[in-house]
C-alpha cells in the first residue's frame, strides 16, 4: 500500500493531525521542524542549522506529495514529488511570486477567519464612533474630558472586496443598523447585491464604480487580496475621492494603499482616521516613522487569529484530502492569473 506523504509545517494540534490521518489509512504525515521553518523564512539567521535544514528540504522535496502551510520559501522549485500546496490562509500572494510548478494545485481557506476579522472591524469601528481613543487618552491623563460620540446607525460602511470576509462585515454592520455598499469583482453590472447578503446591503457594484463607493461611505474597509490590480489601489486619487472625514479601515494587505498619500490625507484631515492590522513593510520596524503618524492605528497584523485556528484548518484540509484521494476537484483553488 502506497503512503501519501504529506509535510504538514504549521502548529497544528495533535487531535487535528488525528482527524488528517483518519481521512485514509495511507496517510502519513510529518512535521517540519522549527529550523527548517526558521530557513525558509530567515536564512541567514544565527540559530540556524543549515546543514540539517537543507538535509531535511531535500527529504521532504523527494516524498511529500501535499504540503500543508502558510507560504513555501523557494523550497517547492525542485519539489520533484509535489502535487498540491494547501495554504491555512485566505490570500496566497505570499507564495505566487515562488518558483512552484504549474502543474502543482494550489488551495486556499477562504472565510476560516472572516468572523473574528469581523470582529476586529467592527472594535475599531465602535471605537472610532464611541470616540473610545479621546476617551482613554483623557483618562489616563487622569482629565474629565467629555466627547461628541456618533452611532453606526445610518453610517455608510464601503467594503472593497465583497467576499467571505467582507459579507461578514456586512452581517455585522447590519446589526447594528449601518448601510453598506460594496466592490466585488464579479458583481452585476446593475450592482444587485449577492442572493445571500442581508438587509443592511444597498448594492455591490464591479471595481469600475470604485469611487462611487468611496464617496459616500464614512467607513471604507479593504478587504481584497493583494494582486497586479490592487496594489495601491487606494492612492492620491482615490484618497481624494473619499468623503471627507471618511475613516479608512485595512484588513487586506499593507500594499494595497500608497502609504506616503494615506498619511498626507491624515495630516491634512482629509481622513480622519486610519485603523490598520497590514503594513508595508510588514513587520513595521521597532522605531518607525508610522508608529507615531496622528490617528493612524496599527495592529500587528492579528485580527485573523483566533484559538485553535490551526485545528479548524486542519478539519478545512481534511475535507479538501478526501476530494484529493478520491481525484474530485478541489475546493477553493487560487487562480495564478488572478492572482488569488
Amino acid at each position: 500500500m502506497d503512503k501519501i506523504h504529506i509535510a504538514n509545517f504549521l502548529p497544528v494540534p495533535e487531535p487535528a493531525l488525528d482527524v488528517i490521518r483518519a481521512v485514509d489509512p495511507r496517510i502519513e504525515v510529518h512535521n517540519v521542524s522549527t529550523n527548517l521553518v526558521r530557513y525558509i523564512r530567515e536564512p541567514d539567521h544565527p540559530q540556524v542549522d543549515v546543514r540539517a535544514a537543507i538535509e531535511e528540504t531535500t527529504e521532504i522535496q523527494q516524498r511529500d506529495r501535499i504540503w500543508f502551510t502558510f507560504f513555501s520559501g523557494d523550497v517547492a522549485a525542485e519539489a520533484s514529488a509535489l502535487e498540491w500546496i494547501c495554504l491555512a490562509s485566505a490570500g496566497a500572494n505570499q507564495i505566487l511570486d515562488r518558483p512552484i510548478g504549474e502543474d502543482v494545485v494550489i488551495t486556499k481557506m477562504p472565510g476560516l477567519a472572516a468572523r473574528v476579522i469581523g470582529e476586529w472591524v467592527l472594535a475599531f469601528m465602535l471605537m472610532d464612533a464611541k470616540r473610545m481613543i479621546r476617551l482613554i487618552e483623557a483618562h489616563r491623563q487622569g482629565t474629565w474630558a467629555r466627547s461628541d460620540p456618533e452611532t453606526l446607525e445610518g453610517a455608510t460602511v464601503g467594503i472593497i472586496g465583497y467576499g467571505a470576509i467582507g459579507s461578514e462585515i456586512a452581517r455585522f454592520c447590519d446589526a447594528f443598523g449601518a448601510r453598506v455598499v460594496g466592490i466585488r469583482r464579479r458583481a452585476s453590472g446593475d450592482g444587485t447585491p449577492p442572493a445571500d447578503a442581508p438587509d443592511s446591503v444597498a448594492y455591490v457594484w464591479p471595481p469600475e464604480r470604485l469611487n462611487d463607493v468611496l464617496s459616500e461611505s464614512d467607513y471604507v474597509v479593504l478587504a481584497v487580496p493583494l494582486t497586479e490590480d490592487t496594489h495601491h489601489l487606494i492612492g492620491e486619487r482615490e484618497l481624494a475621492a473619499m468623503k471627507p472625514g471618511a475613516a479608512l479601515i485595512n484588513i487586506a494587505r499593507g500594499e494595497v494603499v500608497d502609504w506616503d498619500a494615506q498619511v498626507e490625507a491624515l495630516n491634512s484631515g482629509r481622513l480622519r482616521a486610519s485603523y490598520t492590522d497590514v503594513t508595508a513593510p510588514e513587520p513595521l520596524p521597532d522605531g518607525h516613522p508610522l508608529w507615531s503618524v496622528p490617528s493612524l492605528f496599527i495592529t500587528p497584523h492579528n485580527s485573523g487569529l483566533q484559538p485553535n485556528y490551526f485545528g479548524k484548518a486542519a478539519y478545512r484540509f481534511a475535507d479538501n484530502l478526501r476530494r484529493f484521494i478520491n481525484n474530485e476537484p478541489l475546493r477553493d483553488i487560487v487562480d495564478r492569473h488572478a492572482g488569488y
